[in-house]
């Protein structure tokens, strides 16, 4: 497969390339729509085109026996805890906790709402001009929010784009449920819309979504097809479906393939299961970019400092459908069902995979996951875009050529 790949320590001016490539990447002729996605299945294709070398291989064997040990030590412990009532208890950050942020520029002027339907206060910042001929809505990842955005909402303003960041209900500035089974995806599409709504924005929007931000985007997208007329895809999962089952695959060497590309997500989704709101979250952040420092980190956990504000974070990974009778399961096949049919145009960019955490650069989790956007959305280009030098939280770790890209992206028709 071909990849555009960006590199800062080269002289060529990135502007430049993506001009010269604006023709070919983002032109209006149609592209080729693929059959019905009941025809073939996009996780196999996936599996197929990924290149696994031996250390991917015996990595991915340990991290499935880790996930298999704690998944049999958690499962006795959560009968006994989702045994109690659900409780829809909110909390709200104190404005305090927020001071590392604001330290490392996060000084936007804050709004709120509550988006109806019975649902807490949601913040979100609208920045840019109130008339702008392009809205963005700008939505976060797990365990991020609203700050992730912070050095590309210049960027895109500067440019005349209106810009929309909500904080997902139980991140940010927003009101949080102490208990993650409240969490789903129906919850936080319900609190989008409220905001879309509110501000008037029903059509002709620009979705840009990095991780679960992306997923539950799509989702709406799929409920209100009008609502975007173009997708910005920034390292995110591949819509999971329930993928973790033998007779999916053609072989088991085939759905050993599939187990293993997984592996690091499926023992991260254990862990997440067994310790739930008391996941050391500033670990995973720093896994997430060897360079990341503590201040930075200070500024990204700022939300989450006691376990009653962790309840979104829990939830979003155990929102992930491992199996086909997870309740997610069936949003998920019909996001994929809605994209592989959908004529919009599709960006995507990730940065590169890697194979370990805290030891190089890259995307340890999802970074293997491009190749299944590419075969899935029909009118994304042939060639992505690898974008090196980064980690999992790209339009954070590399602003200026992510917000390049998006810009000529959105002018290009």
């Amino acid at each position: 497969m071909a990849f555009d790949y960006y590199d800062s320590d080269k002289s060529t001016d990135v502007l430049a390339l993506l001009v010269n490539r604006s023709s070919e990447m983002f032109s209006d002729e149609p592209l080729e729509v693929r059959s019905d996605i009941s025809t073939y299945d996009p996780t196999l294709q996936m599996v197929d085109n990924l290149h696994l070398g031996l250390p991917e291989f015996a990595l991915g064997l340990i991290l499935l026996s880790v996930y298999t040990v704690i998944q049999l030590v958690a499962a006795p412990i959560n009968l006994v805890r989702d045994s109690t009532p659900i409780t829809y208890r909110v909390v709200r950050s104190q404005a305090k906790s927020f001071a590392p942020a604001h330290r490392m520029g996060y000084n936007f002027r804050g709004n709120y709402l509550y988006p109806g339907g019975g649902l807490p206060r949601l913040h979100y910042l609208d920045e840019g001009p109130a008339h702008a001929h392009h809205v963005l809505v700008l939505l976060h990842g797990m365990p991020f929010w609203s700050q992730s955005w912070i050095k590309i909402i210049p960027k895109l303003t500067s440019q005349n784009f209106r810009v929309i960041v909500p904080d997902l209900i139980g991140f940010g500035k927003s009101d949080k449920f102490t208990d993650y089974r409240v969490y789903n995806t129906s919850m936080h599409k319900a609190s989008l819309k409220g905001l879309l709504d509110h501000l008037g924005l029903h059509q002709n929007l620009v979705l840009v979504g990095h991780n679960w931000g992306w997923m539950i985007g799509a989702g709406l997208a799929k409920d209100y097809p009008n609502l975007f007329n173009k997708f910005v895809i920034l390292n995110t999962n591949n819509l999971p479906d329930g993928e973790l089952v033998p007779q999916r695959y053609r072989n088991m060497a085939q759905f050993t393939r599939f187990a293993v590309i997984n592996a690091f997500f499926l023992a991260f989704n254990a862990s997440m299961n067994l310790l739930r709101e008391l996941f050391p979250l500033s670990l995973l952040i720093k896994s997430l970019n060897i360079n990341f420092t503590k201040e930075e980190i200070r500024a990204f956990m700022s939300p989450h400092l006691s376990v009653s504000e962790c309840g979104g974070t829990t939830a979003f990974p155990l929102m992930v459908p491992v199996f086909p009778t997870h309740p997610e399961a069936r949003e998920m096949r019909e996001i994929r069902q809605f994209l592989h049919r959908s004529k919009k145009k599709t960006l995507v960019a990730y940065s590169e995979a890697s194979l370990l955490p805290w030891i190089s650069q890259g995307d340890f989790v999802v970074g293997n996951r491009l190749i299944f956007y590419q075969n899935l959305t029909p009118e994304t280009t042939t060639t992505p875009f690898r974008i090196p030098n980064g980690g999992h939280l790209i339009m954070y770790d590399r602003p200026d050529v992510v917000s390049q890209l998006i810009i000529n992206f959105v002018l290009a028709s």
